[in-house]
């Protein structure tokens, strides 16, 4: 049989998250919100070891320690002091065996709990979550809210969910966030490939499955690397579940100031048309502003507009296929010249005759002397 842990905690958040990381390495936990209810389960059934959150909101911490400490003197006993302060003078008066200071690092708070219970536990990251064993006290309680209800149907475009994502996901310094349907991804940003970020898709589906409240707090680990980070999920929305990735020596106060501001920036959506672009229109879109010179065209046209004929006959005069002769108005002609306009070639008779004709005549002899 396992050890029976105790966890008196007037905050269910924080409770909560400590069941789920207890009862994943198979400690068997249950939980308590008031001083009343811790007393009535320490009554019924044996308890190895009890945390007390002093802040209870039916009572002094100190008496509900002194009747455990009477009518279970084998129990382990930690506090959660006044102030968080692990110098307070009463936690030396009460005669425990030990504090907890906020914020909790699950991964060193589970070893440190088992080696106290003397059991030897999978690390956080290595165990499969398990439901939880509920207790006469859980069942008698309504079981806390899942699921939002709440419609936000601009979600439905993973284009403007994407979007949304990155811009909170570089506010709030997440390795990376993503929203779920189910089992499947729905848009993602931040660090890991959209591989990645499926698989753990799939993996918030099987623990909030078994998830008592409304938030899954669970320490996983990524393949192929196994970096082990904190993952934090709450439902935002109908149908949709947000998680966040945090560092593993991220608090759980921290994850969830976060989360809080994600939900209130649901209200600010990003603008309609936001979406994904591929590269051309990324590249269309830089050349418009100006950012990017417009590409060079193989003809020098732009595009739409037909070039005139004289422009294409300019154009290929310069490439020598056409000859460059002056019209009868002294302008440039750009029509061929006709095969009769040429000069015939003369013959060598007819050029000796003309050099003879203007060679000038001698005088006779006659001539002279008269």
């Amino acid at each position: 049989m396992s050890p029976s842990i105790l966890i008196v905690d007037a905050n269910p958040g924080l409770a909560a998250m400590l069941q789920q990381a207890l009862s994943s390495v198979g400690l068997e936990c249950t939980l308590a919100l008031t001083g009343r209810d811790a007393f009535q389960v320490a009554s019924n059934r044996p308890i190895d070891l009890a945390i007390i959150d002093f802040h209870l909101p039916d009572g002094p911490a100190e008496e509900l320690i002194h009747v455990f400490q009477k009518i279970r003197p084998e129990m382990i006993l930690l506090g959660i002091p006044p102030d968080n302060d692990p110098d307070n003078p009463i936690i030396s008066m009460l005669g425990i065996q030990g504090v907890l200071i906020k914020p909790f690092y699950l991964p060193d708070l589970v070893p440190y709990l088992a080696g106290l219970l003397g059991v030897e536990v999978p690390s956080l990251a290595d165990a499969n979550p398990e439901e939880p064993e509920k207790s006469e006290l859980d069942i008698l309680k309504p079981p806390p809210p899942k699921k939002s209800s709440r419609s936000v149907p601009w979600l439905e475009n993973a284009g403007r969910a994407t979007a949304w994502l990155e811009r909170l996901g570089e506010e709030n310094s997440v390795l990376a966030c993503l929203i779920t349907r189910g089992a499947e991804l729905h848009a993602g940003a931040g660090s890991l490939s959209h591989e990645k970020l499926s698989l753990l898709a799939r993996r918030v589906a099987e623990i909030w499955s078994i998830t008592p409240g409304g938030t899954v707090m669970q320490y996983v680990r990524i393949p192929p690397e196994d970096e082990e980070v904190f993952l934090y999920s709450i439902s935002i929305a109908l149908d949709y579940d947000l998680t966040l990735l945090f560092d593993r020596k991220t608090s759980l106060s921290a994850a969830r100031r976060r989360a809080k501001s994600f939900e209130r920036a649901l209200e600010k959506p990003p603008d309609t048309g936001t979406f994904h672009k591929t590269t051309a229109e990324l590249v269309a879109a830089r050349r418009k502003t100006g950012e990017l010179g417009m590409p060079r065209r193989k003809t020098g046209e732009l595009p739409g507009v037909k070039p005139r004929i004289g422009e294409l006959a300019g154009a290929r005069r310069r490439t020598g296929e056409f000859p460059i002769s002056k019209s009868r108005t002294g302008g440039l002609s750009v029509t061929k010249p006709r095969t009769g306009d040429l000069p015939k070639p003369k013959s060598i008779t007819d050029e000796l005759r003309r050099a003879r004709q203007a060679k000038p005549h001698s005088d006779s002899p006659d001539d002279h002397d008269a």
